[in-house]
Order: structure tokens, then C-alpha cells, then sequence
């Protein structure tokens, strides 16, 4: 009778549901143990520089997005609590959707206030777009809530899957649309940063995997409103949005943790290098919340950049951190190199280049200054 009605093959639930489930939920396994290996060396730097607290909340909000494609996408019986249409897909779904493309726009942010603005990352002005975004996600759930589930989203006893009316899927997918936009404009700002921090492939991977999950969705919901009741829609609307989540959040921690693993020390040492080279040490010590064991054993390259090298005995000593000072040289073409520094050369004046900032002159008191400041 279905079949006829809508004029197409409809599957019932099976194994292959189950299956699903099970593909998902693995994908999410495999996240989960790089993000506990990361939170066991959250002390590796290049680790520290991925913000853990954010890509922690980006998981949990990817672990509920996809929670709510369980029954939304058809792959459950919608008996009992499943039959709560509004519930699961308002306050799961959506919801965790919106959290998730926020906990982005947040990492872009705050790379946009460092390396563009030059402003700190804390403060009210920080934190204030990442509040005004997800009040207005909670806004946007409690009105669906309040309107009827004939203008939105409700139970079809008929049917026996969750109906929702074009307009409500149309209005959802233009305001993820919108975060998306948003990503791609700040993404698109970042990508001349000229430092270890320089996240512009990532954003660019980012982006096509997150454009490419909303087509797909947008194409699904056009087409084939009644998507559930086909197998291999529910299949490519749940475990294309449970790969675009879990792959986004390799594409920021996956390197680092297994460089940690791998080639801990040598790959330190060179992210440490490259960070110094580019004349950006102090804003990462003053925005990534260093600790004092970190400035501690931070210290040899926390003095001046053309200071000759000092010999210290220590016991345990990192060969790869505790390295000897070096000078920075500026070619005419503002790129810098390392040099063995001279003897008696000058240290309370002299000046570095960065091609962060735009090989203007910059003395090593005003980093320290640009130190307070952020």
C-alpha cells in the first residue's frame, strides 16, 4: 500500500540497520581513543595548540547528532520514547548540529582574534559571539517547540516514521547553510598565517567535508522527503554525517597525536623551532594558558632571540627543548634563518623579522610588551 502511495521500493528495518548503528558508533570508538591519548599528552604542545576543551566539546556534540540520527534517519522502531519526534530531532539533533558547527566557528575565532586582530583570547568581546550563537540555537529550539508539529515536525502513525512539513527543513538547513558561510569567511581570513599555527589545509578539508555532508543532506530532503523508508538513504544520511563528524576531528588532533607517539621529541623540537623562528613564543605562551612547569622547562628559549648560548647542567634534560640560543638573519626578502650567534653581539636592542608581521621591525621589548597585551 506504501509502496504505491509514495511510488517507491520501501525496507524495512533489519540487520543492516543494526549494522549501522554498529559502523557509526565504532567510528565514534576510534575518535574517542585519539582524543584519550591526547588528554594523556595534553602536555605535547603542538597537542596543547588544538584547544582539548573545544574538540572535547565538538566530540560530545558529534556523539549527540548522530544519537538523534538513530530514529530520525528510520534505523529504530519509533515506539515508545522514539515516537518523540520533536524531542529527539529538536533538542538531539538539530540542537548537537548547530553545537558542533559553533565549537568551529569558535576555533576560527579565536584564531582570528590572535593572528588577525591581535587581540587576547579571553574577555567578554572573546566569549560574546560564541554565546550569542548558541542563544540563538536555543531560541530557534524553543520556538520549534512552542509551534505546532503540523508547522515542524511530528509522529506519523501511518507511516510510522517522524514527518516534517519543507518549510521547517528548509528554514534548518539555511541556518546551518549560514554557519557554514561563516566558517568558509573566517577560514578564508586565517589563511595567510605564517607560523606553526597556520590551520588553512585543515580549515580547507573542514569546509569540503562539511559542504559536502550539506549537499548530500539538502539533495536527500529535496528528493526523497520519506528518505527512511529507503535503506540506502538512511544509510548515507547516518554514516555520511557520523564520517563528516569523526573525520573533522581527526583532521585537527590525528597528526599531533601520533607525531607524540611516534617522534615525540624531534617533532617538538621542530614545531618549538618554527614557533620561535616566527617570532610568535610569547603569544603562545600568553594564549595557550602555559603553565609554570611548561615556562619552566620553556625557559632557554624564552630569553632574548640574539642572546649567545649559556651552558647549563641539568639532570634529564631534553636534548630537543633545552636547545643553545641562536640569532635570528633576515634576508632582503624577509625570510629568517638561524645563525650561530657572535661573540659580544648586542641583545638589549636587537631586532627581529616575522613574516607574520609583514617584515615590519619589532625590538624584543615590544614582544614583551605585545605579551601584556594579549
Amino acid at each position: 500500500h506504501l509502496e504505491k502511495l509514495f511510488d517507491m521500493h520501501i525496507n524495512p528495518i533489519d540487520n543492516v540497520d543494526t549494522a549501522v548503528i554498529a559502523i557509526g558508533s565504532a567510528m565514534f570508538g576510534v575518535t574517542f581513543l585519539f582524543l584519550a591519548v591526547a588528554w594523556l599528552k595534553r602536555n605535547f604542545h603542538p597537542i596543547r595548540a588544538k584547544n582539548l576543551p573545544l574538540t572535547t566539546a565538538m566530540f560530545i556534540a558529534g556523539v549527540l547528532w548522530f544519537v538523534g540520527d538513530i530514529p530520525m534517519n528510520g534505523h529504530v522502531l519509533l515506539k515508545g520514547s522514539f515516537s518523540n519526534c520533536k524531542e529527539w530531532n529538536i533538542w538531539v539533533r538539530v540542537l548537537f548540529c548547530f553545537v558542533y558547527t559553533t565549537a568551529l566557528i569558535s576555533r576560527c575565532y579565536a584564531l582570528d582574534r590572535v593572528f588577525i586582530q591581535n587581540r587576547p583570547t579571553r574577555g567578554l568581546i572573546y566569549y560574546l559571539p560564541t554565546v550569542l550563537l548558541l542563544a540563538f540555537v536555543l531560541g530557534y529550539s524553543i520556538v520549534t517547540e512552542a509551534l505546532s508539529s503540523k508547522l515542524t515536525i511530528g509522529y506519523d502513525k501511518e507511516l510510522e516514521l517522524c514527518s516534517t512539513t519543507k518549510g521547517y527543513v528548509y528554514v534548518t538547513l539555511s541556518l546551518l547553510w549560514v554557519n557554514w558561510l561563516i566558517i568558509i569567511f573566517m577560514m578564508i581570513r586565517l589563511r595567510n598565517i605564517q607560523s606553526t599555527f597556520n590551520e588553512f589545509y585543515e580549515f580547507l578539508f573542514i569546509c569540503a567535508f562539511g559542504i559536502a555532508a550539506m549537499v548530500k543532506t539538502n539533495v536527500v530532503h529535496y528528493t526523497h522527503p520519506k528518505y527512511p523508508l529507503v535503506r540506502g538513504y538512511r544509510i548515507a544520511e547516518t554514516l555520511g554525517d557520523a564520517f563528516v563528524i569523526n573525520a573533522i576531528i581527526l583532521i585537527i588532533i590525528a597528526y599531533p597525536v601520533v607525531m607524540s607517539i611516534w617522534q615525540p621529541h624531534e617533532y617538538e623540537h621542530t614545531w618549538l623551532l618554527r614557533l620561535r623562528t616566527d617570532g610568535l613564543q610569547n603569544m603562545y605562551d600568553a594564549n595557550m594558558n602555559i603553565r609554570e612547569d611548561f615556562s619552566q622547562s620553556y625557559a632557554r628559549m624564552n630569553t632574548s632571540v640574539n642572546q649567545p648560548a649559556k651552558k647549563m647542567a641539568r639532570p634529564n634534560a631534553n636534548p630537543f627543548i633545552d636547545m643553545p640560543e641562536y640569532a635570528l638573519h633576515v634576508d632582503q626578502n624577509g625570510m629568517a634563518t638561524l645563525r650561530a650567534p657572535e661573540p659580544n653581539s648586542p641583545t638589549d636592542e636587537t631586532t627581529v623579522t616575522s613574516r607574520y608581521s609583514d617584515h615590519s621591525m619589532i625590538t624584543v621589548d615590544e614582544y614583551e610588551k605585545f605579551r601584556h597585551i594579549l
